[in-house]
């Protein structure tokens, strides 16, 4: 699915392991209340064109859900496989501006596009959705408490879009695509004329 970017993030600097797992926290407590006001029909519906709440919601999970077994293997094995950093981590400023880049270079969701929902939607089944979006998030951030603040700049992982980031950079990125996907779909539930029911 190819977005629009709404306006670049501006906040303070994120720098800390702590920090960086509580705007997550947070950002994670404020999408839960967001997409909570979605009627359960709602949830479900294409927002014109474009990928229902549901979706979204799927597509952020999808995207979390590899991280938490590489969060977990041992450091050498993260090292061998993807190798050091030959720079600081970038911030969160730093990495929007790069994320923009790509939207706007027609990147899409790719292998993380939420596959065809062959459920019935009902209230089941979003029960399901976000319980598990809500227990992949904490899974992060409890594996992000293995990491040492050293340890977060000197190891790498591979992004689809952004190339190698520092797992820094990562968990810095994983904020920043959660918080995207609320404002996107916000934008587009209003161009499709949608009125949400909780």
């Amino acid at each position: 699915m190819s977005v629009m970017m709404s306006e670049p993030v501006v906040q303070a600097p994120l720098s800390t392991r702590r920090t960086i797992a509580e705007a997550l926290e947070s950002a994670h407590e404020e999408a839960v209340e967001y997409w909570s006001e979605y009627g359960t029909s709602e949830f479900f519906a294409p927002m014109g064109m474009q990928w229902s709440a549901a979706e979204h919601v799927r597509h952020l999970t999808r995207a979390m859900t590899p991280l938490l077994p590489v969060l977990r293997m041992p450091r050498m094995a993260l090292r061998m496989a993807f190798g050091s950093p030959k720079r600081p981590s970038r911030t969160l400023t730093e990495l929007d501006v790069l994320y923009r880049a790509a939207i706007a270079n027609g990147a899409t969701a790719g292998r993380y596009t939420p596959p065809t929902d062959k459920h019935a939607g009902d209230q089941v089944r979003r029960d399901r959705i976000m319980d598990t979006h809500s227990e992949t998030l904490r899974g992060l951030t409890q594996a992000m408490e293995r990491w040492t603040e050293a340890q977060l700049d000197v190891h790498r992982l591979p992004h689809p879009l952004l190339g190698r980031l520092t797992v820094r950079e990562m968990m810095l990125f994983t904020l920043l695509h959660n918080r995207h996907h609320v404002d996107v779909a916000e934008r587009r539930r209003v161009e499709a004329g949608l009125v949400r029911r909780g």
